[in-house]
């Protein structure tokens, strides 16, 4: 990461990055949350690549450096999840944003899915994780804005190429894949887990949904660096 943006006082997405403005909500969270003060430095970026500093002055941004650009991470990696019961969904997406996982994608109702919903609601969910990934990418200073995305069917995540689901016992390492299918509290089905081309192991225990997400990203990203 470049030593400005891990040390700017703060990080936004604006639409434009030549002329930053921020969003009612994000002037909220630096003016009342974080209570920056006038002169403290603020990195911005448009959420595809580019980025540059800006001075916070008066409740505004103020372009004060020149604009950089970061390439596209490649592959672009997924981790997809069955949501859970609380707030332990938004607990994984925060995580899998942090640890630097580029797309998560929230499956539709599985055969031993705790947590089931009409599609209208669904939808919502959808959106109000997208606001979590948002801020969990703002916190860990990336130029790419992670996406999050569903319902969207277990066949049709599986057939994606490089797809893998997470199974307990399973052999074979992350290497290669790209979307991990993480299961609900209770597991695939046997006829679920049949369905998959290829099954991978996260460890001898048994984990639970959110920790075997975030378990399984941070590999996928080691194998990534490499």
């Amino acid at each position: 990461m470049n030593e400005h943006l891990r040390r700017s006082s703060a990080h936004v997405f604006v639409d434009d990055i030549n002329a930053p403005a921020v969003s009612p909500d994000d002037m909220h969270h630096l003016s009342r949350v974080l209570r920056l003060r006038d002169g403290e430095t603020v990195s911005a970026s448009n959420g595809r690549g580019a980025w540059r500093e800006c001075t916070w002055r008066a409740g505004s941004l103020s372009p004060a450096g020149d604009v950089h650009t970061e390439p596209e991470p490649s592959p672009r990696l997924a981790v997809a999840i069955v949501p859970v019961k609380g707030d332990r969904t938004d607990d994984a997406v925060e995580r899998l944003v942090e640890t630097g996982i580029d797309e998560v994608i929230v499956l539709a109702p599985t055969d031993h899915s705790v947590v089931r919903r009409d599609a209208q609601r669904g939808a919502a969910g959808v959106e109000r994780l997208g606001r979590v990934a948002r801020a969990a990418a703002m916190q860990s200073r990336r130029v790419w804005l992670p996406v999050v995305t569903g319902p969207v069917g277990l066949d049709e995540v599986l057939s994606r190429d490089g797809a893998a689901l997470a199974e307990p016992g399973a052999d074979g390492s992350l290497a290669g894949v790209t979307t991990l299918v993480i299961g609900p509290e209770g597991g695939f089905s046997a006829a679920e887990t049949a369905r998959a081309r290829r099954t991978v192991g996260l460890g001898g225990t048994v984990l639970r949904a959110g920790t075997a997400a975030v378990a399984g990203a941070a590999l996928m990203v080691a194998h990534r660096r490499r």
